[in-house]
């Protein structure tokens, strides 16, 4: 065992052990606890409270966020001037920041060890945690145990047939047919008692995640003639190269009959095959749940690889609306938390929506509604920890300014003190002062994008849909700018939207525009390319409409297929919208900018119109994707006693040409391993702007179909042949539920007449 893991064997068995912590709570009550990690390592807890009705809170490893360490953040500084605790106490403490951010709990330890004992044993857990993928926790005794001993209800240690039954409903969601349940318990039940141990559940476990699906493909690669059980069919290193080869070849054209064999020894568990050199039923299924067989490539995901050195104008850029706001437009609390949320997530932009203060400090709330205000101060200090842990690349700063000139000035000092030299005060040396710098020149830095404030604009100035365009260009240096903050507007000084004679001929590449939907589709349909022609030069943001108090977003697509940079989305709703936003910005590493493609780079030259489906810039591609199975589909929300009956929607999301939609069929009462067996075809004419979106949804005959969970990426990043897809759960994380696929994609080359092209050619077969 190397000193690493020994080292941290260690640190968790104390954590196991327990501490004496106090909860920190706001009002400035103090509660004693002894907080524990659970023998199974799943959650931390403490002990049981004294009142006679009190709970201990369950903090969920998976749904931790953060552990933040010391007293500075914005629920802390109103205890430290209220003197419930002091700058002492900085040593001591740490947040555990949980449910996307939505909720803290905030301890005061001992002593600095103790804490920083915890905050390594907690981070390791999370580490451990994210990197789990299925294959690794249908391995895994603890996590298998853990729904052994949720369903043992009378804590005999052992589970009956009933307590089995009502396991799988509730935690696998699905209802086995009695004669294949009753088989299946009779094998696993070795004791012939009616009862399973732990070993015996074990053993059921694994049974129940035999796959179907997989031992067909299997078996017909073993060249098999007859019928042979799952639990003996295997094929030896010759036959796994011909596999390889034949359905990756992207990948695997070239892979070698030696690497074969690794992946053998790598994958196959059962020893007496792996000396054979053979792969079983259950090697074979974590050999194609491995990272080395996701849809997407690593080299997408995980690297920066696209050209991070021409001008800002050239990229998309992951944006926030409203960004203060964790729930609805109208109510609830401006939170800092929600920064840091989107900022972890890979989003680059976000809004401040400030005005004055009552103590003389600026505040960011939603002016006219019921939304409490936050001190912009609080959010500043804030996020300057998560700036730039999600990627190195710029972090623009959206400010609408709505404060009196001294409050502005505060603002300046604020973002000044608390951000020192990675705030842009100044143009970069030795830069083309007639272009926008590139992310790469602007790695680890802030920018502030702001306006003028016209006094004589006397409206509300919100979301109203002329909100950003019936202003003023005036000097940003004039009176109704403070001027230390105006000075911070290098780069990127928001001025009305125009049309492109007026913008070419007024504007430079530093003054950014923003619409609200409806004024966009409004330039879309009347001067659509000169709209996009204004992005190849300067930055446009189009945020939602004023009428969406309830945060859901606009569809981004359209405003991507005109070269908008910024579109903000409501991150607060995670809605389709979301799902598509996250797909963009998987590709190049989730850094949270992606390079636009050239056809749109350079439409000057090209005069690119989105609505011109005729054009042949891209080289189009015949893409077929076959539904087979799903895995660990969860349901969808916790309160749901449904067990599904899942389908999956796919679209493709991009030029009008090749937007299109299909379903498979519903699978009755299985959200554990459903078969759909579905194969679909389209064709993509431009697939460098296309998403293709992976929807598990309940099926229900009278209500709305609720979606199960998602999966969203650019075409351009699909690799073929059979692969898994990593779902993700209505709230955005990452889950342990799959999707099996077939991929193949042709390259159709470039359509010289649209009439070859009808757009709408989708084959639909279910196999």
């Amino acid at each position: 065992m190397s000193n690493d893991v020994t080292q941290f064997v260690d640190v968790l068995n104390q954590l196991k052990s327990g501490s004496n912590f106090v909860k920190q709570k706001f009002n400035g009550k103090k509660f004693s606890r002894r907080f524990y990690l659970h023998e199974r390592e799943g959650y931390i807890s403490y002990e049981k409270s004294h009142k006679l009705f009190g709970k201990p809170r369950i903090y969920h490893v998976k749904d931790i966020d953060e552990i933040r360490p010391g007293i500075h953040g914005p629920r802390f500084d109103r205890l430290l001037q209220k003197r419930v605790i002091n700058n002492m106490d900085d040593q001591r403490v740490f947040t555990i920041l949980y449910d996307n951010h939505r909720k803290e709990e905030h301890i005061i330890t001992p002593d600095f060890s103790t804490r920083e004992l915890w905050i390594q044993g907690l981070r390791h857990l999370m580490d451990r945690h994210a990197q789990k993928t299925q294959y690794h926790l249908i391995q895994e005794q603890k996590w298998i145990l853990d729904f052994f001993h949720a369903a043992d209800k009378n804590r005999s240690n052992t589970l009956s047939k009933s307590e089995c039954r009502e396991l799988l409903a509730n935690k696998f969601n699905v209802e086995l047919p009695q004669h294949i349940f009753e088989q299946m318990f009779h094998n696993a039940d070795k004791s012939k008692e009616g009862l399973l141990n732990s070993d015996e559940f074990i053993n059921f476990f694994q049974l129940l995640t035999r796959r179907k699906d997989l031992y067909a493909i299997l078996k017909d690669h073993a060249n098999l003639n007859y019928t042979q059980p799952i639990e003996t069919v295997s094929i030896n290193a010759n036959q796994l190269l011909s596999f390889l080869r034949l359905h990756y070849k992207q990948t695997m054209r070239s892979i070698s009959l030696e690497e074969v064999q690794q992946l053998i020894r790598e994958f196959e568990l059962n020893k007496e095959l792996r000396d054979k050199d053979l792969l079983g039923t259950d090697g074979f299924r974590n050999m194609l749940l491995s990272e080395y067989f996701d849809i997407v490539s690593p080299f997408h995901t995980r690297q920066i690889y696209q050209d991070m050195t021409r001008p800002l104008c050239d990229y998309y850029i992951n944006t926030s609306h409203n960004t203060y706001l964790f729930y609805s437009q109208i109510s609830g609390d401006s939170n800092p938390e929600a920064y840091n949320r989107v900022l972890l997530m890979g989003c680059r932009a976000v809004e401040l929506d400030c005005y004055d203060g009552d103590n003389g400090s600026p505040i960011v709330t939603h002016a006219h509604t019921l939304v409490k205000p936050c001190s912009f101060e609080s959010i500043i200090r804030s996020i300057e920890p998560n700036l730039f842990k999600a990627s190195p690349y710029p972090v623009i700063l959206n400010i609408e300014n709505h404060c009196s000139l001294e409050q502005q000035r505060q603002m300046a000092l604020i973002l000044k003190r608390i951000l020192g030299d990675r705030l842009i005060t100044k143009p970069l040396p030795s830069k083309n002062p007639l272009v926008l710098p590139s992310p790469e020149d602007l790695k680890h830095k802030v920018l502030i994008r702001s306006k003028k404030l016209s006094s004589a604009v006397k409206k509300r100035q919100d979301d109203d849909d002329d909100d950003e365009d019936n202003d003023t260009l005036l000097n940003p240096l004039s009176k109704d700018v403070q001027p230390e903050l105006a000075a911070l507007f290098v780069y990127l000084q928001n001025v009305p939207f125009r049309e492109y004679d007026y913008a070419r001929a007024n504007y430079s590449s530093f003054q950014s525009s923003s619409l609200a939907e409806n004024r966009f589709y409004k330039f879309a349909q009347s001067d659509p390319i000169g709209l996009v022609q204004q992005t190849t030069w300067r930055l446009l943001r189009l945020y939602p409409g004023g009428l969406r108090q309830d945060s859901s977003n606009p569809d981004p697509i359209v405003a991507w297929n005109f070269g908008v940079q910024m579109v903000a989305l409501n991150y607060q709703n995670d809605d389709d919208m979301i799902a598509l936003c996250h797909g963009k910005f998987l590709d190049n590493g989730g850094c949270g900018y992606i390079l636009k493609p050239d056809y749109l780079r350079h439409a000057e030259d090209t005069e690119f119109d989105p609505w011109d489906i005729g054009m042949n810039f891209d080289h189009s591609q015949t893409v077929t994707i076959t539904i087979i199975s799903g895995q660990f589909l969860p349901r969808s929300n916790l309160k749901s006693s449904d067990i599904p009956d899942p389908f999956v929607r796919l679209s493709t999301h991009g030029m009008r040409c090749d937007e299109h939609v299909v379903k498979t069929r519903p699978i009755d009462n299985n959200g554990f391993d459903p078969i759909w067996n579905e194969q679909f075809r389209f064709r993509i004419k431009f697939p460098q702007m296309c998403l293709i979106y992976f929807c598990v949804m309940d099926y229900d005959l009278i209500t709305n179909n609720d979606r199960l969970a998602y999966f969203c990426s650019p075409i351009t990043m699909l690799q073929t042949g059979y692969r898994h897809i990593r779902l993700r759960a209505n709230n955005g994380d990452q889950t342990h539920s799959t999707l099996f696929v077939r991929v193949d994609i042709q390259r159709d080359g470039v359509y010289d007449d649209d009439d070859d092209y009808d757009g709408d050619n989708i084959i639909s077969t279910r196999l």
